[in-house]
Order: C-alpha cells, then sequence, then structure tokens
C-alpha cells in the first residue's frame, strides 16, 4: 500500500468521531504524531489485559477483536467484531475505548494489515499543549457517561 499523504492521514483521523471537531491546526499536530505500521494475518496487534500505549487508524485489512479465556485448560477465544479500514483499535465513537488504561480485548489480524499508529503519551501531551483538544476530549468522555 502507498504511503498516505497528510490530507488522507487527516481524513483518518476527522472518520473518529471524538476528533471530528478538531481543528485543521490540530489535526495537522496529530498527522504528525503517527507512525505507520504493517501486522501479518496470524498477528497480535493488541493483547487484552495489557496497558494502552497506543492507538492504531486502519488503512487496510481486517482485524478481529476477541475475549481469549481458559476453557477446561485450554486457551480459546470468543469473537466479538471485525475492524476495517477507517475504524480504530483503542477508540470508541466517545474517546479512548479503555478509560481504566487496560486494554479490553486482543485485536488479531485477520489478513496483512497497515495502520496508523499514535502513542498514548504522546497524545496527553498534545492534549495539555491544546486546551481545545482536551476539552473535545472531555466533553466526549461527558457524553459517554451520560449514554
Amino acid at each position: 500500500m502507498p504511503d498516505l499523504d497528510a490530507k488522507d492521514k487527516e481524513y483518518l483521523i476527522k472518520k473518529q468521531a471524538c476528533f471530528s471537531q478538531l481543528t485543521d491546526k490540530e489535526c495537522e499536530i496529530l498527522v504528525s504524531l503517527l507512525k505507520e505500521k504493517s501486522f501479518k494475518a496470524g498477528e497480535t496487534i493488541v493483547t487484552e489485559g495489557d496497558i494502552v500505549d497506543c492507538v492504531y487508524l486502519i488503512i487496510g485489512g481486517i482485524a478481529d477483536v476477541r475475549h481469549v479465556f481458559l476453557n477446561n485448560g485450554i486457551t480459546e477465544f470468543q469473537s466479538i467484531a471485525h475492524l476495517g479500514p477507517e475504524q480504530a483499535i483503542g477508540l470508541n465513537e466517545f474517546g479512548f475505548y479503555s478509560l481504566s488504561g487496560v486494554r479490553t480485548a486482543s485485536v488479531v489480524a485477520l489478513t496483512d494489515m497497515t495502520a496508523l499508529q499514535f502513542s498514548v503519551a504522546a497524545f496527553h501531551g498534545f492534549a495539555l499543549a491544546y486546551p481545545h483538544v482536551n476539552e473535545v476530549m472531555r466533553n466526549f468522555v461527558k457524553v459517554n457517561e451520560k449514554s
């Protein structure tokens, strides 16, 4: 897959409801935090129970969101959802998926995948530097708490 230009990356950012109210300048800065990552089919992208240290915006490919559990000593999994292009791993429409800071599910690439990754720590620094970003994210959390 060819490298995306800044406008394509901004488009992916704006497709996430929690980022849809960011200004063009804020999106431009968020784009600068993105790193392209590739995953092979069958590769685990994130593991349930791990600390949420990054978020992924999917460019191409399909991922399986799953809960992994032991059943009579045998590791099994239950598929919860599939994610594809323009969707995110670690975000929902209200902001960061896990408010506890711990992954709530594992995500495994079903096909070869390409995604844009950004660090949660870098995002928090960005939100502190830009009060509007902090306000937008807080407003999305408030909406989530009312739902």
